[in-house]
């Protein structure tokens, strides 16, 4: 188990719990590590940073600002990763700058990258914006308050977001709006899609909706507090999600 904490430290634990090391870093991380197909752990502070198992840094990429979005790793062998002050970076494996994109607000979530490695992230200005392995911008797509989710790809393409606004939008692979579902609150929770398509979401309304493919809400369930965690999908399809009321929720 590798974790980054408020205390300025990337942490390893043994299956035991035990540590196994802890690396110091030069700020507090506010996002999950992620595990690259090289071996090596990406974590995001004060900027980015590649560590080996065993906890030794191999580089430091400062930012300007904070960064809370997970390292995604792009299948150009590039690591996508956004900034509060709002700009989008790739870097190289060896840690030096692709490109970086100024996208006009602050970036709070995980980029997510489609089977033909078109990137789509989210921005404090309310816009899902699609990109491609280059950096252009292919399309922009503007909700009516912030996004701070993790756009949720479905099989066919579709992309699947909600926004401060509290609507769920889905939205086509060219950037046109397919549909779009209100809700009774802001939607912080990044949406998941299980295999027969079906969207699972939840909003500051207290509920968790469960929407089909055509944009038609097929139950909602209230737990009585903000619901902004996604939702995690079990084996046997019970769905597992956190809410503002301290607990952990399975619905089956």
């Amino acid at each position: 188990m590798i974790f980054g904490t408020h205390r300025k430290e990337l942490v390893s634990l043994s299956l035991q719990g035990q540590p196994r090391w802890k690396l110091p870093l030069q700020d507090v991380v506010d996002a999950s590590a992620t595990l690259g197909p090289d071996g090596r752990i990406y974590v995001v502070a004060n900027g980015a940073y590649a560590v080996d198992l065993l906890g030794r840094l191999h580089w430091h990429k400062p930012t300007a600002d904070h960064v809370r979005s997970s390292p995604v790793i792009h299948p150009a062998r590039l690591v996508i990763i956004g900034t509060t002050e709002g700009t989008l970076i790739a870097l190289r494996p060896d840690g030096s700058v692709a490109w970086e994109v100024p996208l006009g607000g602050a970036i709070e979530s995980a980029a997510s990258i489609d089977d033909d490695g078109r990137i789509h992230v989210s921005t404090g200005r309310g816009e899902v914006v699609q990109l491609d392995s280059s950096g252009e911008v292919l399309w922009r797509f503007k909700t009516g308050d912030e996004v701070r989710a993790t756009p949720a790809i479905a099989r066919d393409g579709t992309i699947v977001v909600g926004s401060y606004d509290g609507r769920v939008y889905a939205i086509r692979p060219n950037g046109d709006l397919r549909w779009k579902v209100a809700t009774g609150g802001r939607v912080r929770a990044s949406a998941r899609i299980d295999a027969d398509g079906r969207i699972y979401v939840g909003s500051q309304d207290n509920f968790l909706y469960c929407i089909d493919p055509g944009g038609s809400v097929l139950w909602r369930h209230n737990v009585g507090q903000d619901v902004d965690s996604t939702v995690e999908i079990g084996a046997d399809g019970t769905l597992y999600f956190g809410s503002d009321d301290g607990g952990i929720h399975a619905l089956r």
